[in-house]
C-alpha cells in the first residue's frame, strides 16, 4: 500500500462521423481527474418529536465527470478545445495575374495567397503602374500583406490589379466550432511515483467540451482544459475502469 503521486500519458481516440479514429498521444497533461457524482434525496420529519431529522436518505447515482488539462499546444489538442477538425494544407506555388483589390491610404490589403514576391500593382485599367516604396510597401510577404502609403498616389477606394508570384507552403489547419461536443475514448498510462507501480485507466466513452479558452498572448505557458461526462457505451457495463499494480 502506498500514496499516489501520478505521472503518465493520456491517449485519446476521437470519434468522427460515428467512427473512432485511433488513439493519439495528446502531449503533456497536467490534470486527469474522474469524479463520481450523486444526488441526495431525503425524507425529512415534520413530527414534533424529531422535527427536521432525516427519516430516509438515498443517494441517486449520476454520471461521472472527466476533467483534463493540457499545456502542449498542437493541432490535435487545439481541435479538442476548439470543438474543431484538422486538415493538412498544401499549396503549390504559382503566378497570379490581375488579382482585384481595393486600396485605402494608410491601410493594409491582403492578397489571396501568402509568401508573395515580384509584386506589381496597377490601376484597374492596367495603364498606371504604382511604385514600390512610393505608393505601397510590402508589410509582410509571408502573409501577403501590402500597405497603401498615405503619401502615395493611390486614392481611397481605388480599384487595383495585383500581379505576384507565391511560393509553395504546407500547414496544419484547425477549423474551429464545427462540433457541439467531442466524443472520445481515453487511455491513461500512468506510473505511481511513490512506488513505481503501473496504473491504467480506460474511459470507454467520454463526451467532452472546453471549460477554458486558449490565450495566445498569455504571460505564461498556455493551458487548455476539457471537462465532460463518462458514458457507459452501448453493450458495456461500466463507464471506466482503473487498474492498479499492473505487472
Amino acid at each position: 500500500m502506498a500514496g499516489f503521486l501520478g505521472s503518465g500519458r493520456i491517449y485519446v481516440d476521437r470519434k468522427v462521423a460515428g467512427v473512432f479514429q485511433g488513439f493519439k498521444y495528446i502531449g503533456n497533461a497536467t490534470k486527469f481527474e474522474i469524479k463520481e457524482n450523486s444526488e441526495k434525496k431525503e425524507r425529512i420529519s415534520k413530527d414534533r418529536a424529531n422535527y427536521g431529522s432525516a427519516l430516509n436518505t438515498v443517494f441517486i447515482k449520476k454520471p461521472a465527470e472527466v476533467n483534463i488539462a493540457l499545456d502542449d499546444l498542437d493541432k490535435d489538442s487545439l481541435a479538442l478545445v476548439f470543438l474543431g477538425n484538422t486538415s493538412a494544407v498544401s499549396v503549390t506555388g504559382a503566378a497570379v495575374t490581375d488579382e482585384v483589390a481595393t486600396g485605402f491610404k494608410g491601410l493594409i490589403l491582403k492578397t489571396a495567397q501568402r509568401k508573395i514576391s515580384a509584386v506589381v500593382i496597377t490601376d484597374s485599367t492596367a495603364v498606371t503602374t504604382f511604385a514600390l516604396g512610393t505608393d505601397y510597401e510590402i508589410t509582410d510577404a509571408s502573409l501577403g500583406l501590402i500597405k497603401v502609403l498615405a503619401t502615395g498616389t493611390i486614392t481611397d477606394g481605388q480599384s487595383l490589379k495585383i500581379d505576384y508570384t507565391y511560393a509553395s507552403m504546407t500547414s496544419n489547419k484547425v477549423a474551429g466550432g464545427t462540433n457541439s461536443n467531442i466524443i472520445v475514448r481515453i487511455l491513461f498510462d500512468g506510473i505511481n511515483q511513490a512506488d513505481q507501480s503501473k496504473a491504467v485507466v480506460n474511459v470507454f466513452e467520454g463526451v467532452l467540451s472546453p471549460t477554458s479558452g486558449v490565450d495566445f498572448l498569455a504571460d505564461d505557458f498556455t493551458s487548455m482544459e476539457l471537462a465532460g461526462i463518462a458514458n457507459v457505451p452501448t453493450g458495456g457495463t461500466s463507464a471506466y475502469e482503473v487498474e492498479l499494480d499492473v505487472v
